[in-house]
C-alpha cells in the first residue's frame, strides 16, 4: 500500500453491515460541499464493490441467498479465493475512478474499500495474509486512504437496523459472521494506518458531529490551511 501521493483527499467509511456508514457518506458529502475551504474541490461519492463491474456483479451474485445452491457459494467454499474478487474489483475502482479524481484535487468519499477484506478473515491472524494478497493483485495502484472511519456498533444493533430496512440478510450478514468481523475491524484499526474508530449507536446527527471532528483537521492539513 502507498500513502496517498495525490493532491486530492481519499476518505473511506467502514464497518459491519448496519453500522450506518452509507447514510454518513451522504451527510459528509453535503457538509463538505458547504465548506468554503474546499469550495473548489469536487466531492465524489463512490462505493465498493461496484455492482456494475465484472467482479462486483460476481460478488453480489455469490452472496445473494436466492441465487444458486448454498453449497456452491464461493464465499462459503473458498473464502480466501472469494476475496480475490474484491481485490480485483478494488483495483478496477482505483484505476478508473479514485486515482483520476485524486489527481484533480477532488475529495473522494468511498463507502467501503480494502479495509473490508476483514470480512474474509476467520480470525485476526488471517488479516495480514489477506493484505499481502491485496497488495499482490492491486500492486502500484494500492493507494492508502488519508482516513478510514470505522463505525462500531453492537451486533444486535446492526441486525436490528438491517431488518428494519427490510434487508434480506446475505452470506456475510449472519450474527456469528458479524461478531467476528467486528473483532476484525477493531484489530485492523489498531494495526493499520489512518484508521479512526467511531462508536455509532447514537443518532445520525450525533455520530456525524464526531465525523466532522475527525475530518476537519485532515482537510485543513491536506489543503495547507492554518488550524
Amino acid at each position: 500500500m502507498i500513502p496517498n501521493p495525490y493532491p486530492g483527499i481519499f476518505i473511506v467509511f467502514e464497518g459491519i453491515d448496519g453500522c450506518g456508514k452509507t447514510g454518513q457518506v451522504k451527510k459528509a458529502a453535503t457538509w463538505l460541499r458547504s465548506l468554503d475551504i474546499v469550495r473548489h474541490a469536487e466531492i465524489i461519492e463512490t462505493k465498493e464493490p461496484n455492482k456494475l463491474g465484472l467482479f462486483g456483479r460476481k460478488i453480489y451474485e455469490d452472496l445473494d441467498p436466492d441465487k444458486g445452491e448454498k453449497n456452491n457459494k464461493l464465499h462459503i467454499k473458498e473464502p480466501f479465493i472469494f476475496q480475490t474478487w474484491y481485490a480485483c474489483d478494488s483495483k478496477e475502482h482505483l484505476v478508473s475512478s479514485v486515482i483520476p479524481a485524486l489527481e484533480t484535487e477532488a475529495i473522494v468519499l468511498s463507502d467501503r474499500f480494502r479495509s473490508s477484506m476483514v470480512y474474509g478473515a476467520a480470525n485476526v491472524s488471517e488479516i495480514e495474509k489477506l493484505m499481502q494478497m491485496n497488495q499482490a493483485i492491486i500492486g502500484e495502484h494500492f493507494i492508502w486512504p488519508d482516513k478510514i472511519i470505522i463505525f462500531d456498533v453492537p451486533i444486535e444493533t446492526s441486525i436490528a437496523r438491517l431488518r428494519q430496512k427490510g434487508v434480506k440478510l446475505d452470506g456475510y450478514e449472519k450474527e456469528s459472521v458479524l461478531r467476528q468481523v467486528r473483532r476484525n475491524f477493531l484489530f485492523f484499526a489498531d494495526n493499520y494506518p489512518n484508521c479512526e474508530i467511531i462508536p455509532a449507536e447514537e443518532s445520525i446527527d450525533e455520530v456525524f458531529e464526531k465525523i466532522k471532528a475527525v475530518l476537519l483537521p485532515l482537510i485543513k492539513s491536506k489543503k495547507h490551511i492554518p488550524k
